[in-house]
């Protein structure tokens, strides 16, 4: 399957949020906080990024990853892959657009993780990944 990265729009909404209520350790709360930092970041891209994976074929939602910009860090603060589409690449695909992303931006020096000790499903991604 053939994935494309692009930054956040609008149309969005509804695929992320079908994203989130179904995986794992998530749900409203997490929803409502994902949608502030998705309103922030889309209004003042220099606070952070929302990029979307989807299906280069049919336009589908596969997942996403939301970032924070700090001085001289990105420090990724959420990446879901729907559930569906697990470990076929999407979550890689990604981290590499935040990598390029962080070339793209010149204070940028170092790119952190951020998530919780009982994710170790995350911490292991994150190790796949050469965090």
């Amino acid at each position: 399957m053939k994935i494309i990265l692009r930054d956040y729009n609008q149309d969005d909404g509804a695929a992320l949020e079908d994203i989130i209520l179904n995986a794992e350790n998530f749900g409203e709360v997490f929803l409502e906080s994902e949608k502030r930092k998705i309103t922030v970041f889309t209004a003042h891209p220099e606070f952070g990024r929302v990029l979307v994976a989807e299906n280069a074929a049919n336009g589908q939602v596969l997942g996403y990853v939301s970032v924070m910009i700090e001085w001289k860090a990105i420090v990724i603060s959420s990446i879901i892959t729907h559930h569906d589409y697990l470990k076929q690449g999407i979550g890689k695909s990604l981290i590499a657009g935040i990598r390029d992303l962080a070339q793209s931006l010149p204070l940028i020096d170092v790119i952190r993780v951020d998530t919780g000790d009982f994710m170790d499903y995350a911490q292991e991604f994150y190790k796949s990944c050469g965090f």
